[in-house]
Order: C-alpha cells, then structure tokens, then sequence
C-alpha cells in the first residue's frame, strides 16, 4: 500500500465519513453509543488540523487535532479495518504530532480501554496515562494518555 496523508478541512465529506465509520464501530465495540451527550461534540472552529490518509484516491483514514480549553488534543484517529497492521497507525500519528508541535509542548487524547490496539500504539509511540479530564470524566471506559513532543525546529 503506498497511502498518502493529505491535510483537509474538518467538514471534507471523507473524513466525516470515515468519522461515522468510527462511531459506527465504536458503538458495535461497546454495545451501545459510547459517549455521553455532547462528550464528543467538536467545534468545527476549534480544529487545529484534519489529516486523510488515501490509498490512491480512497480515503482510508483520518485524524484531527483540536484545542480543547487549554489542551491540544488527538481526535478521532481512525483507520479502516484493511489497513491495520500495515504500519499506517504509526506514521498518521507521527504527522498529527508534527502538527501539534507547531502550536504546543504537549498533546493529549482519549481513548476506550476496550480499543487495545489504539492503547497499545500510544504506549509504543511514548504516551503515558494521565487522569481523565473532562468531558471523558462522565463517559465510562475512559482513559486519557498524553505526550510531551520535541520543539519544532524553525525552517
């Protein structure tokens, strides 16, 4: 596969598809919708960057950056199903991370404790846990992970 990360609005019709998609499978993972009203709300204006990774011209994955407060958080990281294990997970992270160092020192994000791969992939990639911040803190299953990112270097 030689995908390519592409930066695109937030509202691009593929990655709102491939965000439903997330939630679709979220909500198969945990037996119902996972989040609580408004947990998962993102403002449109609040989104630092979007990434989509195509393979060709199909979108196969995407992830947004937002500020939340004064965070500066991983969204909604999602690849299809026939593109895990191919090495994609770790480069698309890698690109969003290169995004946040613009802006911050630190990243952080939320994830299930049921989506081990996703647990896994930021443990490797040097995340470590930190107490659950709101809104997550009303959404069972939740764990929170964040990192410290090297400065970006000026051009």
């Amino acid at each position: 596969m030689s995908a390519r990360i592409v930066e695109v609005d937030f509202l691009d019709p593929r990655a709102v598809a491939l965000r439903a998609r997330m939630s679709q499978e979220m909500s198969d993972l945990y037996g119902r919708p996972r989040h609580t009203v408004g947990a998962e709300d993102i403002d449109p204006d609040a989104v630092i960057a979007c990434l989509l990774v195509l393979d060709g011209d199909e979108p196969v994955g995407t992830v947004s950056l937002r500020r939340l407060r004064d965070l500066v958080e991983i969204k909604r990281m999602f690849l299809l199903p026939s593109t895990r294990g191919t090495g994609l997970a770790p480069r698309l992270l890698a690109e969003i991370e290169a995004r946040a160092a613009r802006v911050t020192d630190r990243v952080v994000l939320h994830t299930g404790e049921r989506q081990r791969a996703a647990i896994a992939l930021y443990e490797r990639s040097g995340y470590a846990p930190i107490e659950v911040y709101p809104p997550y803190d009303q959404v069972p299953e939740s764990l929170c992970f964040a990192k410290t990112l090297a400065a970006q270097q000026p051009a």
